[in-house]
């Protein structure tokens, strides 16, 4: 018996040329399981595109754990490659985990600009 927790990847952005690459991305994964783990939205208001990387559903130390979160840091580091040289980036991003760990932002590229007390820094 392991632990069930779940851990998802959230990322949008205006850019369609870079939804275009990351949808090349995980087209290149090449294995139709993986490859179902991600999700891409509808464009919406200000053509904002979403992408989430829904959590794989193994228990934590089992094989198939160990490559959810292989691949979800692959999928960061590809967003990643798209920053600016400010450090800006035309996608925000954020990984929760959830589940019997609890509940937590475990990674993200957003800052509380504004300060609004019903988010965190």
């Amino acid at each position: 018996m392991g632990v069930e927790n779940n851990n998802v990847v959230i990322a949008t952005t205006w850019n369609e040329n870079e939804v275009a690459r990351i949808k090349t991305w995980v087209h290149e994964i090449k294995d139709k399981f993986w490859e179902s783990l991600f999700i891409f939205g509808p464009v919406a208001i200000n053509s904002k595109t979403t992408v989430v990387m829904v959590p794989d559903g193994s228990k934590e130390g089992w094989e198939e754990s160990d490559r959810g979160d292989e691949l979800r840091s692959k999928f960061i580091a590809e967003i990643e490659k798209a920053n600016y040289g400010d450090g800006s980036s035309p996608w925000d991003y954020v990984e929760v985990g959830f589940g019997e760990f609890g509940q937590k932002v475990l990674r993200g590229n957003c800052k509380n600009v504004y300060g609004h007390d019903g988010y965190a820094d």
